[in-house]
């Protein structure tokens, strides 16, 4: 049972994502490039029968997966939205995500093959396209996702751990407290925790005057809000997110990134890659 346990942990564990579409098309691009590399060397799905053209029937291979691939991403990310929460993003749902992906890839090679090479299509043969597409690419990827998740979650959790160092051996954080007089709109700069995007409108988490968390929406954008004199205290630490530096108590890590845990709030603010140089 307790083999199970620890599996399940780990399939519930946030999984790194590529910060910007471009960036999982690099991704996508290199997976490809290994694509056509084992087609050419392995040359499974009967290319070791074909006597000439083999390597352009592989190179065919990785161009029809990498067009699948992004097409897959654009419905993923723009159309269901499937991976726009980063924080729920777990190692379990990328291996959904990627079982779905190579299905997306099987059926575009099937096409490919059955269209350009055989001239006309049999879907009786289509099972056979994605158990070998699985085959070939699920365990080494599966294998390559949880080492990569690993590396960084160990990556961030030093990260925290030298800030956290740092912060204890120095009382400047503290020492930084928000000016009492400044507002973000009506609320007193020291009693905000955080700013949060939410397209054209800013959700606001503040602490009440009996120290309650409270949030409220104004139409306003981060970008607006920067350009206001605010005071030093107020940092961006994600492209939708504000924080008061001086309520910051701790910070934590994980595969995604760092998380910044705040005085009198139990949510906890997500830093990007970009920003961790500011906090440490």
């Amino acid at each position: 049972m307790e083999v199970f346990s620890n599996t399940r942990q780990f399939l519930a564990k946030p999984f790194p994502q590529e910060e910007s579409f471009l960036g999982s098309v690099r991704i996508i691009a290199l997976i490809c490039v290994f694509v056509v590399l084992f087609l050419y060397i392995f040359k499974p799905f009967g290319i070791h029968t074909m006597e000439s053209k083999q390597l352009l029937i592989c190179v065919g291979f990785g161009v029809v997966s990498f067009l699948a691939s992004v097409l897959y991403e654009l419905i993923i990310v723009f159309v269901l939205k499937i991976k726009g929460a980063a924080a729920n993003f777990t190692f379990g749902k990328w291996i959904i995500y990627l079982v779905g992906v190579m299905f997306f890839i099987s059926l575009a090679n099937f096409l490919f093959v059955r269209i350009v090479v055989f001239g006309y299509i049999e879907w009786a043969l289509f099972p056979y396209m994605v158990r070998g597409t699985l085959a070939i690419g699920i365990f080494p990827i599966v294998t390559m996702g949880a080492l990569a998740l690993l590396r960084q979650e160990k990556k961030y959790q030093t990260i925290a751990e030298e800030i956290n160092q740092k912060d204890a051996s120095s009382s400047s954080r503290n020492l930084d407290a928000t000016s009492k007089g400044e507002h973000i709109f009506d609320i007193p700069l020291d009693q905000v925790r955080y700013v949060e995007a939410m397209q054209n409108y800013i959700k606001i988490g503040y602490l009440d005057t009996q120290g309650q968390l409270q949030e409220k929406m104004e139409r306003a954008t981060l970008k607006s809000l920067l350009a206001e004199p605010l005071n030093q205290s107020i940092l961006r630490c994600h492209r939708s997110f504000l924080v008061n530096r001086g309520s910051i108590v701790s910070t934590s890590g994980n595969a995604q990134g760092l998380l910044l845990s705040l005085a009198g709030c139990d949510k906890q603010v997500p830093v990007s890659r970009s920003y961790i140089s500011s906090f440490r």
